[in-house]
């Protein structure tokens, strides 16, 4: 309905003139304006299925031979100013023409027949389109009343286009990746990749603008009013947002850098800044502004001091934002824009880079375009509008999509002022502004995916049950092959980018925050504080954590909290290829996904082949995706590889069944085993834990040859080889609040499920200690408490065991 009624304007709209002239609301120069909820879920095109129809032909499309570069790198220059095609895109350029938007003398069915000067590139629309699905079909936890007692199906449509739109996604991510796939010589191909390097990276900057934007546009509510064509916003449908503060105090900042601020503006600073930012800062004081002024300088001087380029987040410790949805607080499975932007990323990450381009930069060949890219935010230069500090490389990205309404300020001097005052005010709120939105998008870029993550883990321990079982259908093709790879393997991209910090991330600190607040584990997962009497009405003792609804929750989210941090920090994204004939990446991640496959149960060749193909892209899956100039290996060629080293086939015996022949894994690879791999699940992993614990068996008889020598196996395997970029993510191992947090769970464990440390214990002193003997001064007493020490160590055992058995939480994070 929604689309029907944008057509329909558009089609109300004049015509062009005789002349020739088309009218400034031309489909190639404007976007169309995005939806203001998810109601067209339920509409026609939708419920007859017109629009998978749509991008499975946009997917075909993409997929031809140069054509997803030429429209991400969008030359909007004359054919004779453009610059000289190199021999991959004079190779493409016969297979796809480059389109062009002005008029010429051609023929009526070529793609010149546009004369639009002003056309939109095409990486923003894809953005736009793509916000389409974003934020949609949101849910709620309830937190009080009876049971759902109608299902609702909506959900299933929700998925549906969510799924279509990965998989449009996908195809336009990684088509400029797999341009260089015929036969040649060497010293081609080299030429070849050289070139395509230079295109992709171009692409791949553009692709990652678009979404930045939209992504801004989309935490703001903007681009919904811009044709007139939707009826306003009703109340209550912005649950999506981020409900975001900002919290500056001045005794955070040195003195030096507040009056450098009050001496440039002849503003008092202010003592505080507490406003809100959910869609934009309303009315805020000059003296604030000032504030804000101070503490970016104030930032500055300290990475000027240090010499990085990469500087993070500019606002990170300010910005605040509260969601909880255990608490009841609305989230969606549904986040395309960011899901691609992930994608592209890791397509990125995957691309050909030479030993030799490793070797002459080894500090820049791993960078993302665009977005790693240096910038003098921490200059001390004076900038050249004469203000004290510069904007950084994400503020000035998002500045195209500055509005007025994002920050208004209302000044001390009141609003007459001169022209040159009136273009400095401009220059300083358009400033703030665009730092406070670029902050809010680089949150949102590790925010969001992590509520999604932890909502499922909710989910799947039954803590939603008064919704429903269609949220446990939501939550199981979220967190389960082969779906996971569309939708919670790229949120966990995304919160592993945000960790490794640079000027796209939050910072392992912050993303350590994040996953605590996230997860409800303030209070619980940190090391107890005492109460500090500071009256008569308080009394000494342990702070008690915060009051869950159900008392075993606390237990199950912090079992969820260690298994999310053991797979972000373990299932990094692989290592690029060093030439066309490297397939060691292939190599590796088939027999990491083969191998735990196998961990469960036997598993015929083409179950083997179906559970490996998790791990590998679509181009990879087929034969005729070479990895060698010499038509090297193929995907079926490697998993026949790498399924004969790690498997044997399992003999069936005399009452061998008409089946197929089955395969298990060999002894000699259940080192290899990750109780966290998280393509397995909890059911699954439990019958691979005993699979696992009788191959060890088989191996230590094998090793000892009968001697009775005493062998340890690992309990987690080394953790893989990770790509360089996101290498900085593992530093949340090393934090000392992730060591509080396995302290506190150890205790947690240590004394009968108690999240407080017990009291002091006091020795029972017996009368005659010769008649009742040596043993009975080992035993403690505790206050308040009738079990004695011996009875709580063996309670200690039970719980130590059985944790281990179960989760291997505490070790695998400890590893």
């Amino acid at each position: 309905e929604w689309i029907g009624h944008v057509s329909e304007s558009n089609n109300n709209q004049k015509s062009p003139t005789s002349s020739g002239k088309i009218n400034t609301d031309h489909p190639l120069s404007k976007l169309l304006p995005a939806t203001p909820d998810d109601k067209f879920i339920d509409s026609r095109c939708m419920k007859h299925k017109r629009i998978p129809h749509l991008l499975r032909d946009l997917e075909y499309i993409f997929e031809t031979s140069g054509t997803a570069v030429k429209l991400l790198k969008s030359w909007r220059t004359p054919s004779s100013v453009q610059p000289a095609s190199s021999g991959l895109e004079a190779m493409n350029e016969s297979i796809t023409p480059s389109p062009s938007f002005s008029l010429q003398n051609g023929p009526t069915n070529s793609l010149a027949t546009y004369n639009t000067p002003t056309a939109i590139d095409f990486s923003a629309v894809w953005a736009r389109f793509l916000r389409l699905g974003q934020g949609i079909d949101l849910q709620k936890r309830k937190v009080s009343g009876g049971h759902v007692e109608y299902e609702n199906d909506r959900w299933l449509g929700a998925y549906g286009m969510s799924l279509n739109l990965s998989g449009t996604g996908d195809a336009l991510s990684e088509s400029p990746f797999s341009n260089v796939t015929f036969n040649a010589d060497e010293q081609s191909v080299e030429a070849f990749l050289e070139s395509a390097k230079h295109a992709n990276r171009e692409a791949m900057g553009n692709l990652f603008a678009a979404f930045f934007r939209e992504i801004k546009m989309w935490l703001y509510r903007e681009g919904l009013q811009d044709s007139g064509a939707l009826p306003n916003s009703e109340p209550g449908e912005s649950e999506a947002l981020q409900r975001s503060t900002l919290h500056v105090s001045v005794s955070q900042l040195d003195e030096s850098s507040v009056n450098q601020i009050s001496a440039a503006t002849g503003v008092s600073v202010a003592e505080s800044c507490d406003v809100a930012c959910e869609v934009g800062v309303k009315i805020l004081p000059e003296s604030k502004l000032a504030l804000l002024e101070a503490a970016l300088l104030y930032e500055r001087s300290k990475l000027s001091s240090i010499g990085y380029c990469s500087h993070g987040v500019v606002m990170g410790d300010w910005l605040k934002v509260p969601h909880s949805p255990l608490a009841g607080d609305g989230f969606s499975f549904h986040l395309p824009l960011h899901r691609a932007l992930a994608r592209s990323i890791r397509c990125y990450c995957s691309a050909v880079v030479p030993t030799q381009e490793r070797v002459q930069s080894p500090d820049r060949w791993w960078r993302l375009p665009l977005l790693d890219d240096d910038d003098d935010f921490a200059s001390s230069d004076v900038s050249v509008s004469g203000f004290i500090f510069k904007q950084d490389n994400l503020s000035a990205l998002v500045r195209p999509t500055h509005k007025s309404a994002n920050l208004r300020v209302m000044w001390s001097s009141g609003p007459d002022c001169s022209p040159p005052e009136a273009q400095l005010r401009r220059s300083r709120s358009r400033m703030m502004s665009n730092l406070l939105a670029s902050t809010k998008v680089i949150h949102s870029l590790c925010d969001h995916p992590l509520r999604c993550i932890a909502a499922a883990q909710q989910i799947d321990h039954h803590m939603w049950a008064r919704n429903g079982s269609s949220l446990g259908g939501m939550a199981l093709n979220y967190g389960s092959v082969p779906l996971c790879r569309s939708l919670r393997d790229l949120d966990l991209t995304m919160v592993q980018l945000s960790a490794c910090g640079f000027n796209v991330g939050l910072g392992s600190r912050r993303v350590f925050g994040l996953l605590t607040n996230r997860f409800s584990m303030d209070g619980y997962l940190c090391d107890p504080d005492r109460r500090v009497p500071g009256n008569s009405y308080v009394r000494p003792g342990w702070v008690k954590p915060p009051r869950m609804q159900d008392p075993e929750h606390a237990e199950l989210l912090a079992e969820s909290f260690f298994t999310t941090v053991c797979i972000i920090v373990s299932d990094l994204p692989p290592p690029p290829p060093s030439s066309l004939n490297d397939d060691s990446v292939l190599r590796h991640s088939l027999r990491r996904e083969l191998l735990h496959a196998l961990a469960v149960e036997p598993r015929s060749h083409s179950e083997a082949m179906a559970a490996a193909s998790t791990a590998v892209s679509r181009r990879d899956e087929s034969d005729s995706g070479t990895v060698g100039i010499d038509g090297g290996s193929s995907f079926r060629a490697v998993f026949t590889e790498v399924l004969q080293s790690i498997a044997q086939q399992r003999n069936q015996g005399s009452r061998a069944s008409s089946g197929p022949p089955l395969f298990e894994l060999k002894p000699d690879s259940s080192n290899e085993y990750d109780p966290s791999f998280y393509h397995l699940r909890r059911t699954e992993h439990q019958h691979a834990m005993d699979n696992i614990a009788r191959l060890r068996k088989q191996k230590l008889a094998i090793l000892s040859k009968g001697t009775n020598s005493d062998m340890v196996l690992p309990l987690v395997s080394e953790p893989p080889v990770c790509h360089p970029r996101f290498l900085p993510s593992r530093l949340l191992l090393h934090l000392p609040p992730m060591y509080a947090a396995i302290r506190r769970y150890l205790m947690y464990a240590l004394f009968d499920g108690s999240w407080l440390p017990p009291p002091a214990p006091e020795p029972v002193k017996p009368a005659d200690t010769d008649a009742i003997g040596a043993d009975a001064m080992l035993t403690v007493s505790f206050p308040g408490s009738n079990t004695s020490m011996t009875a709580r160590r063996e309670a200690y055992h039970r719980a130590t065991s059985s944790m281990s058995n179960v989760s291997s939480i505490s070790s695998s994070a400890i590893a």
